[in-house]
């Protein structure tokens, strides 16, 4: 083994991972655009609670249990803790109490992470233009954008970074997402995706402006035999913050 990587094993120590939690209000269906390969959790407060779900991508049918999904994991109080999420795990998430009540509904659309389209303002870069799709009507594509998140720096110069979802609009109709929108209807374009905006920004420091750290902490890493490369994760980061 590389000394670098068992000096790195050794500083290792468990770390809770930071989960972008998404919530409901009890009794109520919520619609929500989200990254695939990034950790979420759907909030439910029910102890002893069990999911369905309904993809609507691919095979449909009646509600199923999510006990047998290897990157989901029903946590103590209730809820849904999804890693890794794939943009085919796109579909409707069901939390029934142990009465067999539903408790609180999700419509999650999970876009593709590896599609993202990345943009700098202070380069001159441009987001993605609105465009028309033809499903039989004139359906508007385009981006509903997040907040931007805080400046990765204080006292220096640093850059912000803010989300934005495809969404599909009909006339007199709700806006969707898109992958909600679509289903199962098969259609190409290069406007159906995600982007990422980055811009310049500069902030006074505060007492909760920085986390720091003296040494490096992770709690998962993938050792590629062939080549030797190491792949870190950071327990804490996330594209969401």
């Amino acid at each position: 083994m590389p000394p670098m990587l068992w000096l790195l094993l050794q500083l290792a120590a468990p770390v809770l991972g930071f989960y972008f939690s998404i919530s409901c209000p009890s009794g109520n269906q919520c619609q929500q655009a989200l990254l695939s390969g990034n950790d979420i959790l759907l909030y439910c407060n029910s102890s002893g609670a069990h999911w369905y779900y309904l993809f609507t991508q691919g095979e449909k049918g009646t509600l199923t249990s999510l006990t047998n999904i290897s990157n989901m994991e029903i946590m103590p109080e209730g809820s849904l803790l999804i890693k890794d999420p794939l943009p085919s795990q796109t579909g409707l998430y069901h939390c029934w109490n142990k009465n067999d009540r539903q408790v609180v509904q999700y419509e999650i659309d999970f876009q593709d992470v590896a599609t993202l389209h990345v943009t700098h303002k202070g380069l001159g870069q441009r987001p993605l233009e609105n465009e028309t799709l033809h499903l039989g009507s004139k359906e508007l594509i385009f981006t509903r954008w997040e907040p931007w998140q805080d400046c990765n720096h204080c006292e220096e110069p640093g850059e912000r970074k803010r989300l934005g979802y495809c969404y599909v609009e009909e006339h007199l109709e709700e806006a969707m997402p898109c992958w909600l929108y679509l289903g199962d209807v098969q259609v190409w374009s290069s406007r159906l995706r995600p982007e990422l905006q980055v811009e310049a920004c500069h902030v006074h420091c505060t007492n909760n402006t920085q986390l720091k750290m003296n040494y490096v902490i992770f709690d998962s890493f993938r050792l590629d035999e062939e080549t030797e490369f190491v792949w870190l994760s950071c327990p804490l980061g996330s594209i969401y913050r």
